[in-house]
Protein backbone atom coordinates (compact mmCIF):
# COMPACT_ATOMS: atom_id res chain seq x y z
CA UNK A 1 0.00 0.00 0.00
CA UNK A 2 1.18 3.50 -0.77
CA UNK A 3 2.01 6.07 2.23
CA UNK A 4 -0.37 8.38 2.71
CA UNK A 5 0.45 11.62 1.18
CA UNK A 6 1.02 14.90 3.37
CA UNK A 7 -1.75 17.40 2.61
CA UNK A 8 -3.97 19.77 4.55
CA UNK A 9 -7.66 20.17 3.78
CA UNK A 10 -10.00 22.43 4.36
CA UNK A 11 -13.47 23.51 3.48
CA UNK A 12 -13.93 27.25 3.66
CA UNK A 13 -16.75 29.54 4.30
CA UNK A 14 -16.46 31.79 1.51
CA UNK A 15 -14.65 31.69 -2.49
CA UNK A 16 -13.60 34.43 -4.10
CA UNK A 17 -12.46 34.50 -7.17
CA UNK A 18 -9.97 36.58 -9.03
CA UNK A 19 -10.07 37.51 -13.08
CA UNK A 20 -6.65 39.31 -14.20
CA UNK A 21 -4.47 39.23 -16.54
CA UNK A 22 -0.51 40.28 -16.41
CA UNK A 23 -1.38 43.00 -19.33
CA UNK A 24 -3.93 44.98 -17.71
CA UNK A 25 -2.36 48.09 -16.39
CA UNK A 26 -5.44 48.42 -13.46
CA UNK A 27 -5.14 44.44 -12.50
CA UNK A 28 -1.94 44.86 -9.99
CA UNK A 29 -3.81 46.21 -6.90
CA UNK A 30 -6.04 43.43 -7.23
CA UNK A 31 -3.05 40.85 -7.63
CA UNK A 32 -2.00 42.36 -4.05
CA UNK A 33 -5.76 42.05 -2.63
CA UNK A 34 -5.67 38.67 -3.56
CA UNK A 35 -2.35 38.42 -1.70
CA UNK A 36 -4.28 39.58 1.30
CA UNK A 37 -7.44 37.17 0.62
CA UNK A 38 -5.67 33.61 0.69
CA UNK A 39 -4.18 34.60 4.27
CA UNK A 40 -7.75 34.62 5.50
CA UNK A 41 -8.29 30.76 6.87
CA UNK A 42 -11.91 31.02 6.58
CA UNK A 43 -11.28 32.39 2.88
CA UNK A 44 -10.36 30.53 -0.60
CA UNK A 45 -9.27 32.78 -3.24
CA UNK A 46 -8.42 31.47 -6.56
CA UNK A 47 -6.48 33.60 -9.02
CA UNK A 48 -8.03 33.20 -13.27
CA UNK A 49 -5.58 34.36 -15.81
CA UNK A 50 -7.20 35.62 -19.10
CA UNK A 51 -5.98 36.10 -22.16
CA UNK A 52 -7.84 38.86 -24.10
CA UNK A 53 -5.10 41.75 -22.79
CA UNK A 54 -2.43 39.67 -24.50
CA UNK A 55 -2.85 41.52 -28.13
CA UNK A 56 -1.03 44.52 -26.01
CA UNK A 57 2.21 43.23 -26.00
CA UNK A 58 2.78 40.76 -23.15
CA UNK A 59 1.36 36.94 -23.60
CA UNK A 60 0.32 36.35 -19.79
CA UNK A 61 2.20 33.24 -18.85
CA UNK A 62 -0.65 31.94 -16.89
CA UNK A 63 -3.98 32.98 -18.87
CA UNK A 64 -5.39 30.13 -20.89
CA UNK A 65 -8.78 30.03 -22.71
CA UNK A 66 -10.72 27.82 -20.12
CA UNK A 67 -10.27 30.97 -18.06
CA UNK A 68 -11.80 33.25 -20.53
CA UNK A 69 -14.54 30.68 -20.40
CA UNK A 70 -15.68 30.41 -17.22
CA UNK A 71 -15.49 34.23 -16.93
CA UNK A 72 -17.53 34.45 -20.07
CA UNK A 73 -20.07 32.25 -18.45
CA UNK A 74 -20.49 34.33 -15.25
CA UNK A 75 -21.18 37.20 -17.77
CA UNK A 76 -23.80 35.74 -19.05
CA UNK A 77 -25.42 34.34 -15.58
CA UNK A 78 -24.93 37.76 -13.93
CA UNK A 79 -26.67 39.07 -16.92
CA UNK A 80 -23.49 41.72 -17.93
CA UNK A 81 -23.04 43.22 -21.07
CA UNK A 82 -18.88 42.52 -21.12
CA UNK A 83 -16.45 41.05 -19.07
CA UNK A 84 -13.47 42.83 -17.73
CA UNK A 85 -10.23 43.00 -15.79
CA UNK A 86 -9.85 43.02 -12.22
CA UNK A 87 -13.09 41.15 -11.84
CA UNK A 88 -13.72 39.60 -8.12
CA UNK A 89 -16.39 37.11 -8.28
CA UNK A 90 -17.97 35.88 -4.95
CA UNK A 91 -19.30 32.60 -4.27
CA UNK A 92 -20.33 32.54 -7.61
CA UNK A 93 -23.07 34.86 -7.10
CA UNK A 94 -22.09 38.52 -7.23
CA UNK A 95 -18.69 40.84 -8.99
CA UNK A 96 -17.50 43.77 -8.62
CA UNK A 97 -14.08 45.26 -9.71
CA UNK A 98 -11.15 43.23 -8.07
CA UNK A 99 -9.56 45.61 -6.19
CA UNK A 100 -12.15 47.64 -4.17
CA UNK A 101 -11.09 46.66 -1.09
CA UNK A 102 -14.42 47.84 0.71
CA UNK A 103 -16.28 46.15 -1.40
CA UNK A 104 -14.39 42.80 -0.70
CA UNK A 105 -15.50 43.21 3.15
CA UNK A 106 -19.19 43.17 2.23
CA UNK A 107 -19.21 40.51 0.22
CA UNK A 108 -17.10 39.14 2.78
CA UNK A 109 -19.71 39.53 5.27
CA UNK A 110 -22.79 39.47 3.29
CA UNK A 111 -21.85 35.89 2.00
CA UNK A 112 -20.32 34.39 4.80
CA UNK A 113 -21.13 30.31 5.05
CA UNK A 114 -22.20 29.76 1.31
CA UNK A 115 -19.52 27.15 0.97
CA UNK A 116 -20.61 25.57 3.90
CA UNK A 117 -24.16 24.87 2.98
CA UNK A 118 -23.32 21.20 2.34
CA UNK A 119 -20.85 19.56 5.06
CA UNK A 120 -18.33 17.69 3.04
CA UNK A 121 -16.19 15.12 4.85
CA UNK A 122 -13.16 13.16 3.44
CA UNK A 123 -10.46 11.00 3.94
CA UNK A 124 -7.10 9.84 2.38
CA UNK A 125 -5.93 6.64 1.41
CA UNK A 126 -2.73 6.32 0.11
CA UNK A 127 -2.31 8.86 -2.83
CA UNK A 128 -6.19 8.91 -3.02
CA UNK A 129 -8.62 11.50 -1.50
CA UNK A 130 -12.15 10.50 -0.76
CA UNK A 131 -14.67 13.07 -0.33
CA UNK A 132 -18.22 12.39 0.72
CA UNK A 133 -21.37 14.47 -0.47
CA UNK A 134 -24.35 14.19 1.50
CA UNK A 135 -28.16 14.10 -0.03
CA UNK A 136 -28.61 17.88 -1.09
CA UNK A 137 -32.05 18.82 -2.43
CA UNK A 138 -30.62 20.35 -5.98
CA UNK A 139 -27.42 18.61 -7.61
CA UNK A 140 -24.51 20.73 -9.19
CA UNK A 141 -21.39 20.65 -10.75
CA UNK A 142 -18.32 19.49 -9.13
CA UNK A 143 -15.04 21.61 -10.66
CA UNK A 144 -11.38 20.94 -9.99
CA UNK A 145 -9.43 23.91 -10.02
CA UNK A 146 -5.40 22.44 -10.07
CA UNK A 147 -3.43 25.53 -8.40
CA UNK A 148 0.25 26.81 -7.82
CA UNK A 149 0.04 28.88 -4.20
CA UNK A 150 2.35 31.92 -5.49
CA UNK A 151 4.98 32.94 -8.28
CA UNK A 152 6.24 36.17 -8.88
CA UNK A 153 6.35 37.33 -12.81
CA UNK A 154 8.79 40.19 -13.77
CA UNK A 155 6.50 41.54 -16.78
CA UNK A 156 9.15 42.45 -20.03
CA UNK A 157 6.39 44.27 -22.09
CA UNK A 158 2.69 45.54 -22.49
CA UNK A 159 1.39 48.24 -19.76
CA UNK A 160 2.93 46.84 -16.80
CA UNK A 161 6.62 46.67 -18.33
CA UNK A 162 9.18 46.74 -15.78
CA UNK A 163 6.79 45.41 -12.97
CA UNK A 164 7.41 42.06 -10.56
CA UNK A 165 3.99 41.22 -9.58
CA UNK A 166 3.24 38.33 -7.22
CA UNK A 167 0.20 35.72 -8.43
CA UNK A 168 -1.38 33.99 -5.58
CA UNK A 169 -3.59 30.67 -6.05
CA UNK A 170 -2.94 30.25 -9.63
CA UNK A 171 -5.45 28.67 -11.35
CA UNK A 172 -3.61 26.20 -14.15
CA UNK A 173 -6.23 23.98 -14.86
CA UNK A 174 -9.82 24.11 -14.12
CA UNK A 175 -12.19 20.89 -15.09
CA UNK A 176 -15.63 19.62 -14.53
CA UNK A 177 -15.34 16.28 -12.77
CA UNK A 178 -18.70 15.91 -12.84
CA UNK A 179 -22.50 16.54 -12.56
CA UNK A 180 -23.72 15.80 -9.92
CA UNK A 181 -27.33 14.33 -9.42
CA UNK A 182 -27.26 15.48 -5.51
CA UNK A 183 -28.06 12.39 -4.61
CA UNK A 184 -24.78 10.98 -1.84
CA UNK A 185 -22.08 9.52 -3.34
CA UNK A 186 -18.05 9.83 -2.82
CA UNK A 187 -15.66 11.14 -5.11
CA UNK A 188 -12.09 10.72 -5.35
CA UNK A 189 -9.10 12.44 -6.25
CA UNK A 190 -5.73 10.70 -7.60
CA UNK A 191 -3.39 13.72 -5.74
CA UNK A 192 -0.12 11.60 -6.91
CA UNK A 193 -0.97 12.70 -10.79
CA UNK A 194 -0.89 16.38 -9.15
CA UNK A 195 2.47 16.34 -7.53
CA UNK A 196 3.73 14.63 -10.94
CA UNK A 197 2.68 17.74 -12.80
CA UNK A 198 3.95 20.19 -10.27
CA UNK A 199 0.96 21.20 -8.62
CA UNK A 200 0.67 22.80 -4.91
CA UNK A 201 -2.93 21.92 -4.89
CA UNK A 202 -6.41 21.93 -5.78
CA UNK A 203 -10.06 23.13 -4.89
CA UNK A 204 -12.84 21.44 -5.40
CA UNK A 205 -15.76 23.64 -6.22
CA UNK A 206 -19.84 22.46 -5.67
CA UNK A 207 -21.36 24.60 -7.96
CA UNK A 208 -25.22 24.78 -8.83
CA UNK A 209 -26.35 25.32 -12.84
CA UNK A 210 -22.40 24.95 -13.73
CA UNK A 211 -21.79 28.26 -12.91
CA UNK A 212 -24.19 29.53 -10.67
CA UNK A 213 -24.00 29.57 -7.16
CA UNK A 214 -21.43 27.76 -5.42
CA UNK A 215 -22.79 25.73 -2.55
CA UNK A 216 -19.98 23.89 -0.52
CA UNK A 217 -15.82 24.03 -1.49
CA UNK A 218 -12.43 22.16 -0.40
CA UNK A 219 -9.25 23.72 -0.66
CA UNK A 220 -6.46 21.00 -1.03
CA UNK A 221 -2.79 21.93 0.07
CA UNK A 222 -0.25 19.02 -1.16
Amino acid sequence: MNSAIALDVRQPKTVIELYTSQGCSSCPPADKLMGEIVQKPDVLGLSFAVTYWDYIGWKDTFANSENDARQTRYRDQFGARYVYTPQMVVAGADHFVGSNAHELEQNLLAFKGHAEQIKLTWRIDGSRLFINLPDHLNGATIWQVDIDHKQEVQIGRGENTGKSITYHNIARRTQPLENWDGHRKTIQLDLAALMEEGRDGCAILIQERGFGPIIAALEIDL
